[in-house]
C-alpha cells in the first residue's frame, strides 16, 4: 500500500496504475492521466498516515491531502489486494469519508 499511495502522492499516474489488477488499469480513478490531473494540483500532496491490515487481502488506510481550492481530507479508505504476478496489487478502493 505504501508504494501506490507514495505514487499517489507524487502524482505519479504510470507506477500507480502499474501497481492496480490489469483489468482495472488505465480505467476511471484508476487512469494514469486522471490520476495526474487530481493529485498534481494538490496544495498539500497526499500524505498516508497509516495502514491497519483488516484481513488477508483487506488493509484500511488513512490519509491527508489539501486541494488546490483549499479543501482538506483527513480520510481512511479500505482497500482490497490481489497477489498476482509475484506482487500485491490493488484491486478495489472504497473511501470510508467522502475525500
Amino acid at each position: 500500500m505504501t508504494a501506490f499511495y507514495s505514487a499517489l502522492a507524487a502524482a505519479d499516474g504510470e507506477t500507480a496504475s502499474a501497481l492496480v489488477v490489469p483489468e482495472k488499469r488505465g480505467q476511471g480513478p484508476f487512469n494514469e492521466a486522471s490520476i495526474h490531473a487530481f493529485f498534481g494540483t494538490m496544495s498539500e500532496p497526499l500524505k498516508l498516515t497509516g495502514t491497519a491490515l483488516r484481513g488477508n487481502d483487506d488493509v484500511r488506510v488513512s490519509y491527508q491531502y489539501v486541494t488546490s481550492d483549499g479543501r482538506r481530507c483527513q480520510g481512511r479508505a479500505d482497500v482490497q489486494t490481489t497477489y498476482v504476478f509475484g506482487k500485491t496489487l490493488v484491486s478495489r478502493i472504497k473511501a470510508l469519508d467522502g475525500c
